[in-house]
């Protein structure tokens, strides 16, 4: 009897164990898909949920009252890791391929670094879209080429190349690099980027109304030496039109904030890189923040986009 009695107390200590670690695990579960939903976050990166999630926004179906039909990039946002072999490891879309894709616009990159990464496994199948260009540098592949070389590259285009200036949404990454030359004339670049930036305001061709100016590339990991670009400084030296909208963004706070929040983005490891670390091995990309020691992974280009559209282009997207 007595037997019996401690196996039925030990089968039901057993199950009241089960019972604890289940309801544990539950509210767990539950606090991670509530805190996910408070803060607007997904948990799927895919392109194809990026598009639905943001096109399916209850503001954008009832007010497309802004529409981009086309985005045209200078500066270097399609920086990447140069390791063709490892690229794979941190596959994905770039930043600007979702922000294309939400906003159901045509791409035209004239930014520097793509070639290397788009041209192996990772962007195979944006490439092979009508709808998305990248313009090679002139300089070789992967070479910086100033951004207001890039901008006059777009001056010299024929006239049946013009884009429509009140649909198409200029975008200007200037980051250090892009701002100043190695010469140390830094003011020097810093005015010729300017007076290019002007132009594209100015040029009756081209008639740009709306620009977007981002402070830093995706490369966050540059030397303490170097500060970030000062796109508020760079947007009040811009001609003033009430027709022309210049917004601002500040990438570098972006990142920085989701590298100390990573929890709330699904994120395992903030500080490690997925490619060249010693310590782990690089099973699931998409639970670093960085790819390498120097470029930040897939979700941060992801999750970098959809702060974009929140805050500058609700407006925009199709419903």
């Amino acid at each position: 009897m007595i037997t019996t009695k401690y196996a039925l107390n030990s089968i039901y200590s057993s199950r009241l164990i089960i019972s604890r670690n289940y309801i544990v695990a539950l509210i767990a579960t539950l606090s991670l898909a509530f805190s996910l939903l408070l803060s607007g976050i997904h948990s799927d990166t895919s392109d194809r949920v990026f598009a639905k999630t943001h096109r399916d926004l209850p503001r954008a179906a009832t007010n497309h009252s802004r529409p981009i039909s086309e985005i045209v990039v200078f500066g270097a946002a399609g920086k990447e890791t140069d390791d063709t072999k490892r690229a794979k490891l941190c596959g994905g879309n770039l930043w600007i391929d979702h922000l294309a894709e939400a906003l159901n616009a045509d791409l035209v990159s004239y930014a520097h670094g793509y070639s290397i990464r788009n041209k192996t496994i990772v962007d195979r199948r944006i490439l092979t879209s009508r709808r998305s260009v990248r313009v090679k540098s002139p300089l070789g592949n992967g070479q910086a080429v100033p951004v207001y070389q890039q901008i006059h590259d777009i001056m010299a285009k024929p006239e049946k190349d013009t884009v429509s200036s009140l649909s198409t949404l200029f975008i200007l990454v200037v980051d250090p690099p892009s701002a100043q030359d190695q010469s140390g004339e830094g003011e020097v670049t810093a005015k010729a980027l300017v007076q290019a930036a002007n132009d594209l305001i100015l040029n009756p061709r081209i008639n740009a109304r709306r620009l977007l100016v981002i402070d830093t590339p995706m490369s966050t990991g540059r030397p303490q030496k170097s500060m970030p670009f000062d796109s508020l400084d760079l947007s009040s030296r811009l001609v003033t039109d009430p027709s022309v909208e210049i917004s601002t963004y500040d990438s570098h706070g972006f990142l920085r904030r989701m590298q100390s929040e990573y929890y709330k983005y699904g994120l395992k490891h903030p500080d490690s890189p997925c490619i060249y670390n010693q310590a782990r091995r690089c099973n699931r990309p998409d639970r670093f923040f960085w790819c390498d020691r120097e470029h930040v992974g897939s979700k941060a280009h992801f999750f970098m986009a959809d702060d974009i559209i929140r805050k500058h282009f609700l407006t925009s997207i199709p419903a």
